[in-house]
């Protein structure tokens, strides 16, 4: 039997609920609140030690880190195969993989943090609570980036360079897409599971517009909405506790968003 602790919104969560999804695999959800801190509390801290999600049991074997989870599932359950057997197309899923882990994950974070989740998180706790709740974070130094974002918003760096990461993880994918619909060719494959839930967090967070003037990307967006995956892995969740959905009020953070890339854009930064 496949378990997977996970979150409605979490962007690693989503990523393995993607391939779960396109395999047609069965699975029992435990769903960790991570408003609550449930992720710290030890009886998830015995699944998975880093106290982050998600984490998957395969008969009572676990397995951690997203992206070796869905390398893991793509193995064990190989039918439908989400990596071709061609070295070269594999080769890009790979490279594609890496881009989560290689910073874009930290740098979602920073940016959802700033759009959405600092503002309800001093919303729901008073500060003796909330400093409580970030002393409790397993990672001091991801504690001392929610501190700043909750002090400075948009004008911390490090959340402007976040934004400009996008940007060129968009531009990659526009280049990319050049060569197929998929990011890795004609099919679709773990390269688009992987980069699915960072492109869709940008959409639900009102950012959409960083990929006008980027037609392919569009076009990629507008395929992945159309699998029925995307109605499993993420549809079929919706926010509780934290809400990343700005895009259905008007509240989105595009006007800071387009601020940052304009000035970066001025001082002669990435394009």
């Amino acid at each position: 039997m496949l378990e997977l602790y996970h979150h409605n919104i979490s962007v690693c969560a989503q990523k393995v609920r993607v391939v779960l999804a396109e395999k047609g695999l069965d699975w029992v959800g435990h769903h960790v609140d991570l408003v609550a801190g449930a992720q710290t509390e030890p009886a998830y801290l015995a699944v998975n030690p880093k106290g982050v999600v998600p984490a998957l049991v395969d008969d009572g074997r676990i397995v951690t880190e997203s992206t070796v989870i869905c390398e893991y599932l793509d193995d064990a359950y190989p039918d439908p195969p989400l990596r071709p057997a061609q070295p070269h197309a594999r080769s890009l899923i790979r490279l594609w993989a890496r881009v989560p882990d290689d910073g874009i994950h930290v740098h979602c974070a920073s940016v959802s943090f700033a759009s959405a989740f600092a503002r309800q998180l001093q919303a729901g706790f008073d500060e003796d609570a909330l400093e409580r709740r970030l002393d409790s974070m397993p990672d001091p130094r991801r504690a001392a980036r929610q501190r700043q974002i909750m002090e400075r918003g948009f004008d911390v760096p490090f959340v402007q360079d976040a934004v400009m990461a996008f940007v060129g993880m968009l531009g990659d994918m526009q280049a990319a897409l050049e060569h197929g619909p998929w990011l890795a060719g004609q099919t679709f494959s773990l390269a688009d599971a992987c980069i699915a839930p960072y492109v869709e967090r940008l959409d639900r967070l009102g950012l959409a517009p960083m990929w006008d003037g980027l037609p392919r990307v569009a076009a990629w967006y507008d395929a992945l909405r159309a699998r029925p995956s995307y109605d499993a892995a993420f549809t079929a969740f919706p926010p509780t506790g934290y809400d990343d959905l700005l895009r259905d009020r008007d509240d989105s953070a595009w006007p800071e968003v387009e601020t940052a890339i304009a000035a970066n854009r001025r001082s002669g930064g990435a394009a």
